[in-house]
């Protein structure tokens, strides 16, 4: 077994078909989620994936990047972190393998610390709590000194799904389930609506620009500037979408009412669980509910093809909990290895994250 590490795009597109197969059922762990996301993100930064081998090929994927940390120094962080928001992001294992990866990286990431593949700290964004390699890997840390520090995240919301509507029905309120059952018999299941999928990049350039002006409108009747006001964004999404809808796990949504659209979603579907990661509405048709009617329309659509869960991702918005999602907790990690320069660093920012604590609990009890 060896480690290697890959700084070059090239170099990485080799491990595509082993990089998504070590992804399983999240997309945001995907080769062409990522790998696009450093094509529009990525300037300034340095690519550092980091592959576990043995005989049978790639066994274990660490999909970072080193970037220039805000104290200094150079940090290790996920691939497609940041304002992408990707969510459920961890070190790729083979689900056989999970006891060879882990040891093997500390190691290899201990012996980095005095080569030209060196590092000052590990900043892991908003993981889901308790996430197998990523905690086993922080805790074989702490066993080498170094400082491990814990930040709660966003949680992250999941809908499971029984196997029929009329179960999903049944787990409602009385109230929420006559108002779910009048806006099917009054409006979606009439003429008036049509619910419009496309899973294919052929279409996207019809599909996208409803979403992005379905978003944005919203946004700006909200006084908030919405994802696509930044181009890098845009075309990211643009880029991961097409990619990924080629192996169907990538589709855009909208619901047509008297023949206008009023909502759209982007979803990033694994086989049992729908990504609901963006959306929009048309904030002229508020009296319409569209936001309740599209909701409907993708449960009841992902009940229909077996799906177990839609999985509505982080933030803490009502409608979440409204539609019974539990939350999922999520935390930040952040490693710093017991080196003169790390020790500096820690220091730095643990005055930084005191003084903002500070700060805040100030501000809350002047309010």
């Amino acid at each position: 077994m060896h480690v290697e590490r890959f700084s070059d795009p090239q170099s990485v597109e080799s491990l595509r078909s082993a990089w998504n197969a070590l992804a399983g059922n999240v997309p945001f762990r995907s080769y062409d989620w990522m790998m696009s996301w450093w094509k529009h993100y990525g300037e300034g930064h340095q690519l550092f994936v980091v592959g576990v081998f043995d005989d049978d090929g790639l066994i274990g994927l660490a999909p970072w990047y080193k970037a220039p940390g805000k104290t200094g120094g150079r940090t290790l962080r996920f691939l497609g972190d940041g304002e992408v928001c990707s969510d459920y992001l961890d070190v790729l294992v083979h689900p056989d393998d999970p006891n060879r990866v882990a040891p093997l990286l500390v190691d290899w990431l201990q012996e980095a610390l005095t080569t030209s593949n060196a590092w000052d700290a590990m900043e892991w964004d908003n993981l889901e709590k308790g996430t197998t390699i990523a905690t086993e890997l922080s805790q074989r840390m702490m066993h080498c000194q170094a400082m491990v520090h814990r930040l709660p995240g966003l949680n992250c919301w999941r809908l499971e799904l029984p196997e029929t509507w009329y179960d999903f029905e049944m787990q409602q309120s009385k109230s929420h389930r006559k108002q779910i059952r009048r806006q099917i018999s009054r409006v979606l299941d009439t003429d008036r609506c049509r619910l419009n999928v496309c899973d294919s990049a052929m279409d996207l350039d019809t599909a996208m620009p409803i979403l992005i002006d379905l978003h944005m409108r919203r946004r700006k009747s909200l006084d908030q500037p919405g994802c696509f006001a930044d181009d890098r964004f845009t075309k990211f999404l643009y880029d991961a979408a097409g990619q990924m809808m080629s192996d169907g796990q990538c589709e855009i949504l909208w619901l047509d009412l008297d023949d206008v659209p009023v909502a759209a979603e982007i979803h990033f579907p694994s086989h049992d669980i729908a990504y609901a990661y963006q959306a929009g509405i048309d904030p002229d048709r508020l009296s319409d509910e569209p936001g309740s009617l599209m909701q409907i329309a993708v449960i009841r659509r992902a009940i229909e093809q077996g799906k177990t869960a839609v999985d509505f991702l982080r933030g803490d918005e009502p409608y979440k909990a409204h539609w019974r999602a539990e939350p999922r907790a999520c935390e930040t990690i952040r490693i710093v290895p017991n080196t003169t320069f790390g020790l500096i660093r820690q220091g730095i920012w643990t005055t930084k994250t005191q003084v903002k604590s500070w700060l805040k609990a100030s501000l809350g009890k002047s309010e």
